[in-house]
């Protein structure tokens, strides 16, 4: 159920509120598009610097939209235990269909800390769990015996990885059933697959939904040229989202097209020009829209 393409979806603003004309544009966009499961209110999503009210009704508009067509997974991030079991509770209450949450963060908890946090989550909450692992963003990193230690949970049922070390997705899969590994670095990606990956939650499926959705299919059917043709193209596409912190320039690049205002929450600020420079060339050059 949570695999394939899944998409990492930015929160548009207008005038410092949540913009829920563009919300929805953008979701019936992506079903349209061929997403297999929309995340919101992820680290794309600004999930943390969002109010809970606006985090709330996020889910609950996105949970209208979608109508139980693809997977809706809530973004339930927090250093804190506590707050991370509240905000499992609040998305089930929403209408998600799983929560992602990630390693805590800035704390640097040991890998005992990193399972007993995911336990106590799975043990008060009732939906399926996806765990985020983004050492570049946490500064610890889960260990494959500690993925593998979580995944006997019942309802821990995938990874979501930001660690490119390629290595670790053979590892666990050839200890661990029924659990998905899903990428979290789209320019890495079809490494990932080559591996043993089951798809992605993807920055770059903003941008170009159809194809990294398309590349994945062409990679379960065994179509070689079809992905190779499809990463050469996305690669320089997932580059240029990444020249700044992220949402920084893929919201520059949805700008670009109309799709959204080119608003993000302080303390992130607007996309500089060299990153204007590469989104428009890139989007340009391979008309990802």
């Amino acid at each position: 159920m949570f695999s394939g393409s899944i998409v990492a979806l930015v929160t548009p603003f207008r005038d410092g509120a949540v913009d829920f004309m563009s919300l929805e544009k953008l979701i019936k966009w992506h079903i349209e598009s061929g997403t297999d499961g929309i995340l919101v209110t992820g680290s794309t999503g600004e999930g943390l610097l969002l109010t809970q009210s606006e985090r709330e009704e996020i889910i609950k508009t996105a949970n209208e939209i979608i109508a139980k067509r693809i997977p809706l997974i809530a973004g339930c991030s927090s250093s804190s235990t506590f707050e991370s079991i509240a905000l499992a509770e609040q998305a089930e209450k929403a209408g998600a269909d799983a929560i992602l949450s990630i390693v805590p963060f800035y704390v640097k908890p040991t890998q005992a800390g990193i399972i007993q946090h995911f336990a106590d989550i799975h043990n008060n909450s009732k939906l399926p769990i996806i765990l985020y692992n983004n050492p570049g963003r946490c500064s610890v990193n889960a260990s494959v015996e500690t993925i593998i230690t979580l995944a006997a949970q019942t309802r821990i049922i995938a990874l979501k990885d930001s660690d490119t070390n390629l290595a670790r997705v053979i590892k666990i899969k050839s200890q661990v059933q029924n659990f998905n590994l899903l990428s979290g670095d789209d320019v890495s990606l079809v490494g990932y697959l080559s591996n043993g990956g089951d798809g992605a939650i993807s920055v770059t499926a903003n941008v170009a939904p159809q194809q990294v959705a398309e590349m994945i299919r062409f990679w379960r059917a065994g179509n070689t040229k079809g992905v190779n043709d499809l990463n050469y193209r996305l690669i320089s596409l997932s580059e240029a989202l990444f020249i700044e912190s992220n949402p920084i320039p893929v919201k520059y690049a949805l700008y670009v097209k109309g799709f959204i205002d080119n608003e993000l929450r302080k303390p992130l600020t607007k996309a500089n020009d060299i990153t204007k420079n590469a989104i428009e060339l890139v989007t340009e050059k391979w008309r990802f829209y």
